[in-house]
């Protein structure tokens, strides 16, 4: 689509400032070429280095399997002020608390999440998927075959992660007081409970796609296997 590296770069800049979300490489290399793909990194590391050099108050940055440009951290908070969004941002401590459980023993279903956090987790874990920071990922073998829940791009994207493998282990997780039970009982759990659930989620998946047509939750996540009857 374009014949220089400058003309490649800088619709490569456009691209990516005019997404709100991560470009894959396949992604942009169906609008700038085939041979883009090679030379992405080399684009990125030049644009990036064309800001740092003008002094720009963002960057690129890989993330969530893509890449999308962001503001710098020392920009962070004006613009959060200025936008007035900091507070809505911001997720509550029972939010974090159930993210940390699905996160970290996922797949897991609803009454997993409520056995570790002690409380019900009904509200909680409807705001997650409606802020798409989890989606229904199956359904368990287990009595009533329950869904089961696991995290999403949105996911690595709201913390800055490139896969699941950047979680920190849970013994380097600095803690409140208050969430040190749910600490301690997650770690108890991820050696006894995953493995299962996680079969289970790949012989009864959700499709979504029938699921947006029949208003089940809505949650975007891509699964090739079968249609749950």
């Amino acid at each position: 689509m374009t014949d220089t590296f400058d003309e490649r770069l800088v619709m490569l800049e456009a691209l990516l400032f005019a997404s709100e979300s991560p470009q894959t490489p396949n992604r942009i290399s169906q609008f700038l070429g085939r041979s883009v793909r090679k030379e992405l990194p080399d684009l990125i590391q030049a644009l990036n280095d064309n800001y740092a050099d003008a002094g720009r108050s963002f960057r690129i940055r890989e993330i969530a399997e893509g890449y999308q440009m962001y503001l710098m951290p020392t920009y962070t908070r004006a613009v959060e002020k200025f936008l007035s969004k900091q507070k809505e941002r911001r997720l509550s401590q029972a939010a974090l608390e159930t993210l940390a459980v699905v996160a970290y023993k996922q797949p897991v279903t609803r009454a997993d999440v409520e056995h570790v956090r002690g409380v019900n987790s009904d509200g909680v874990i409807s705001s997650l998927l409606e802020r798409k920071l989890t989606a229904i990922v199956g359904r368990s073998h287990k009595v009533g075959r329950p869904l089961l829940y696991g995290t999403t791009k949105q996911f690595l994207e709201y913390f800055g992660l490139k896969s699941l493998e950047e979680l920190p282990r849970l013994d380097e997780l600095a803690l409140p007081e208050e969430t040190s039970m749910v600490k301690s009982q997650v770690e108890l759990n991820l050696d006894n409970g995953g493995d299962d659930d996680q079969r289970e989620a790949a012989l009864y998946p959700i499709d979504n796609e029938e699921d947006e047509k029949t208003g089940i939750m809505g949650q975007e996540i891509a699964l090739e296997t079968d249609v749950i009857e």
